[in-house]
């Protein structure tokens, strides 16, 4: 694990990773969430599968984990 301000802390670079999915897990989710449900999904082949919503879901859930799994604690 990489030095943290100098002081003995430690964080971990999977702290960091869980963040930014987390992060785009919570833009994904409620995106997708409006395309399912208002109608206006995009014209691709497997429109029909959510893959926006599923993703979203996937990341936020996955971040998460990450993100709490991996935070910095003090001690």
């Amino acid at each position: 694990m990489a030095e943290g301000t100098g002081r003995g802390e430690s964080l971990s670079i999977w702290f960091f990773v869980g963040g930014l999915t987390l992060l785009y897990g919570i833009i994904l989710l409620p995106y997708g969430a409006y395309e399912w449900f208002s109608g206006h999904e995009s014209s691709t082949v497997l429109s029909n599968l959510h893959p926006t919503f599923w993703w979203g879901l996937l990341l936020t859930l996955f971040g998460g984990f990450y993100t709490i799994r991996f935070r910095p604690v003090k001690g």
